[in-house]
């Protein structure tokens, strides 16, 4: 009898098996990470205003390049004369050597021979101004003002993807396609002024 006692409680107990698959409510807590650490998104509103940074610094950076120009155009800096082109000879890479005669219009001062801006053409003459620094004259006038306003067209152009890349970077989906379609056709417009002033300040 005692034998048998023995046998009975030898017997390995049975494993209890998974009545079924974990609840969907205890799997979705197990996969959300801990609470406190930056998910993902912080990255796009980080990387956004990094960009917006960038085109700011860049829309600046032209107009204030481009400022003392337009001011010596309008005839607000320099001093006033004429410019005769004596000569305009490549250098290669893109860079020109060219000297003008320059007569003040100040009949007291002699004319002076400096440089002058690459693009223009030997026997050429036209308005400008000496700038400020002394070392070359400028035109002035309506080819000067030109040239100027095709630099500062570049800001619209600089600044047309702000507003898209904020939403974008936000996750904002409403205005995207307008902010979109906007942001193109400024700076469709800003290239058509910029080339437009070049040609015409040449």
């Amino acid at each position: 009898m005692s034998h048998a006692n023995r046998k009975g409680r030898s017997k390995k107990k049975p494993v209890r098996q998974s009545s079924g698959p974990v609840p969907a409510g205890r799997r979705t807590q197990a996969a959300r990470p801990p609470a406190g650490k930056p998910g993902r998104r912080v990255r796009g509103p980080v990387g956004m205003l990094f960009l917006i940074g960038l085109m700011l610094l860049l829309a600046y950076t032209v107009i204030d390049t481009t400022r003392p120009g337009l001011e010596i155009a309008l005839g607000n800096r320099g001093t006033p004369g004429t410019a005769e082109v004596l000569s305009c000879e490549s250098l290669g890479e893109g860079r020109y050597d060219c000297q003008a005669r320059f007569t003040f219009d100040d009949p007291a001062r002699e004319p002076i021979v400096i440089d002058t801006v690459p693009d223009a053409e030997a026997g050429e003459v036209f308005p400008a101004a000496l700038t400020p620094e002394g070392d070359r004259v400028v035109p002035t006038g309506e080819r000067g003002v030109w040239t100027s306003v095709a630099l500062l067209a570049l800001v619209p152009l600089c600044l047309a993807f702000i507003p898209a890349m904020v939403l974008y970077g936000f996750g904002i989906r409403h205005g995207r396609r307008a902010s979109v379609i906007g942001a193109f056709a400024v700076s469709a417009l800003s290239l058509l002024v910029c080339f437009a002033g070049l040609i015409l300040g040449s």
